[in-house]
């Protein structure tokens, strides 16, 4: 039976996906998964190996930034009920991630505060006041991270379930990766078809 999951894609369309998605600041979730797959039968899991030539390379991440993501992927998997197969057995399914991180400039204008002067206008000595408001341009830094999750099953190595999120960040993504891996793992599994 051919599966219904039919794009093995990697790092490349990552980066093709943000740039459909746009400048915008909030995207859902975005999720694909073989609709034949019995994620029920699913109880271990393992890293895939670094070795298998499957999905593209991705782009180097920073060892913390590693670090804190593969943190968050194993929490959630044992949230979820899910183990670590034990060293030398065959895990039920395989993990991976894939993170395309680009910077966007922004040009804003922002008014930092209301500044309140006193005036002797009024014609009989009164004291008033008025406001004045200031707008100044600021470059303002983003950092735009694409994060992919993977679900690869252990026999046959098909990629079965993938999901993607996106965010834009002042400054780091670093700061929300742990985020993005548990709004992307609210989706896994899968709920079985309506029959």
């Amino acid at each position: 039976m051919a599966r219904a999951f039919a794009h093995v894609v990697g790092t490349a369309a990552l980066a093709a996906a943000l740039a459909t998605l746009g400048p915008g600041c909030a995207q859902p979730v975005r999720v694909s998964f073989d609709a034949h797959e019995d994620f029920a039968a699913y109880r271990t899991w393992a890293w895939l190996p670094p070795a298998w030539p499957v999905l593209a390379a991705s782009r180097q991440v920073a060892p913390e930034l590693d670090a804190t993501l593969r943190s968050a992927i194993e929490r959630e998997l044992a949230a979820r009920g899910y183990e670590c197969a034990a060293e030398g057995q065959p895990p039920d399914f395989f993990v991976s991630y894939h993170l395309d991180l680009r910077r966007q400039l922004v040009l804003k204008n922002e008014t930092p505060a209301t500044q309140t002067l006193s005036t002797y206008h009024g014609g009989r000595g009164d004291v008033g006041a008025y406001e004045i408001d200031r707008t100044e341009q600021r470059l303002v830094s983003y950092e735009i991270g694409l994060l992919g999750l993977d679900i690869a099953d252990g026999p046959g190595r098909q990629l079965v379930w993938r999901g993607i999120s996106r965010r834009r960040v002042r400054n780091r993504f670093s700061n929300q990766a742990e985020g993005a891996v548990v709004e992307i793992f609210e989706h896994f599994p899968p709920k079985p078809p309506a029959r």
